[in-house]
Order: C-alpha cells, then sequence, then structure tokens
C-alpha cells in the first residue's frame, strides 16, 4: 500500500553505496559508505543498553573517535543488570542464556567504553539550553570538538525536536546525520517542520520504520529512522528517489518476530 502523495516530502535521493552499520534489528542504520569513511568522528545522542551501531562503526574504521552522551545509563547500569539475572534464577526467571547475554553486555560496555581511549560515554544530558552541570547543549559540545568529519546520530526519545534549530550552526562538520523521530501520532506538524528544515542543509538518502512501535492512523510509522547527507559536500541528483522500503538485505525489523513496515512513496 502506497502512502498518501502528502509524504512525498520524505523520499530519499537515491545512492548507491548504502551500508548497514550496527546490528540486524534495532541498533542498526543505513549510512553511504563514501561518507562514512570519510569521517573521523562519531557523536552519539543516545545509547541505552545497545550500542552495536557504535561497536560495528569502529571495528570497520578504527581511526574514529567516538563520544556518546547518555545520562540514563552508566557501568552500574550494566553490573545492575547483570547481578539481577543472577537473583531471578532462583525465582524461575531467568536461564542461563540470559545471565550470558547480561555478561556479555557488560563485559562489552567495559572493553567499549572504559578501556578504549578513543571511546568516551559521557553521562551529560542533551539539551536545549544548558540549566544544569551534567547538562550540554551541541554548542557546547562542537566548540570542544577536535574532529572536523562529523556522524551525528541522535535518538534521545523525543527530545530531538528541542535540538533540531541548533543543528544548522555545525552543518559544514555534519557530513551524515542519523535522527529517529518519536511521537508521530502526536508530533506530526512538529515532525514536518524539522524534516523541512533539515532538508535545507541536508538530503534524506534512506527512511526505515521501528516496528517495536504502533503505526498511526494514517499507516505512518510513529517512530521513523532517517538518515541525512550534506547536501553542499556530496550533492546528489535531486529528481532520482527511491521509492520502496525497506531495502532487501540491508534493511531488518527493529523487532526481528514482527513483519517490518513497508513504506511506499509515489
Amino acid at each position: 500500500m502506497k502512502l498518501s502523495k502528502k509524504f512525498n516530502y520524505l523520499r530519499p535521493l537515491k545512492v548507491n553505496d548504502l551500508i548497514r552499520v550496527g546490528n540486524k534489528k534495532d541498533g542498526g542504520y543505513l549510512i553511504p559508505a563514501e561518507a562514512f569513511w570519510n569521517i573521523d568522528g562519531i557523536l552519539s545522542f543516545g545509547l541505552g543498553y545497545n550500542f552495536t551501531f557504535e561497536e560495528h562503526a569502529y571495528y570497520m574504521n578504527n581511526r574514529l573517535n567516538i563520544i556518546v552522551y547518555d545520562h540514563s545509563v552508566n557501568f552500574f547500569c550494566f553490573l545492575t543488570l547483570f547481578l539481577k539475572s543472577i537473583k531471578r534464577i532462583f525465582y524461575f526467571k531467568s536461564n542461563l542464556i540470559n545471565i550470558l547475554a547480561q555478561f556479555n553486555n557488560l563485559v562489552n560496555y567495559v572493553k567499549f567504553f572504559l578501556i578504549n581511549k578513543k571511546i568516551k560515554h559521557s553521562s551529560s544530558k542533551i539539551v536545549k539550553k544548558v540549566s544544569l552541570p551534567n547538562e550540554k547543549n551541541l554548542k557546547s559540545i562542537f566548540c570542544n570538538l577536535k574532529e572536523k568529519k562529523i556522524l551525528l546520530k541522535i535518538d534521545i526519545d523525543g527530545d530531538e525536536y528541542q535540538i533540531i534549530r541548533q543543528i544548522k550552526d555545525f552543518t559544514k562538520k555534519v557530513h551524515i546525520l542519523i535522527i529517529e523521530f518519536h511521537n508521530l501520532d502526536k508530533k506530526r506538524e512538529l515532525f514536518k517542520d524539522s524534516v523541512f528544515f533539515l532538508k535545507t542543509f541536508f538530503n534524506i538518502v534512506h527512511i526505515h520504520g521501528n516496528n517495536y512501535c504502533p503505526l498511526c492512523k494514517d499507516n505512518f510509522p510513529e517512530v521513523v529512522e532517517l538518515t541525512f547527507l550534506n547536501k553542499e559536500i556530496y550533492p546528489l541528483d535531486k529528481k532520482n528517489f527511491r521509492k520502496s522500503f525497506p531495502i532487501k538485505d540491508l534493511d531488518f525489523p527493529s523487532f526481528q518476530f514482527r513483519k517490518d513496515y513497508i513504506i511506499q512513496f509515489h
């Protein structure tokens, strides 16, 4: 089923070198290979318990410096999950597979963020305007950034809208922009305004619906992942659109036990 023509502003321009970075479920994103090999750093807003994107990106290109900002998790969160998985086995609510998985997550976090000096996890919260010691905005981050060719990934559960306008001041450094947009059932106009604003500086090159969340009444996903490419640095044919998603062998369902959302444009 095709979407209404009102969604055509979201049609991605076609690039032929998309690659998947991250796992084959929630946590993986499609980005253009040429731009990926050009960047020297990644800024990632939002970590949670899934950092396969950052891991994979670094193992593909270990020249990268990566900084992740997320105030909601730290080493003790991963340790607590591991200890809880052990405790829950006595109540028959866990098993050895779950314990092993939590242990691996803990070890991977330590190896990736605490041992590797090129990878940093900051416990600062991303905000529009800084008012507390543990908060950062884009200006305070980019002013201290040594890297000049950045991939910026934003997945902060609805707070993305408050920092969209600040991105314009740093577009010369942002080669690739990945944003997971939330609450599209309630914030559709804000989403639309945000996308039009970003398209001043970037072209959309990929879209994917996150099937962890339901569809809106008009069959558009409540949560979508968009990949943008800097239009000044990487000019594209403005008439060559890709109209059908997901892309075979590159896109995978965020929740692997449900069918992926089909997005078709006119």
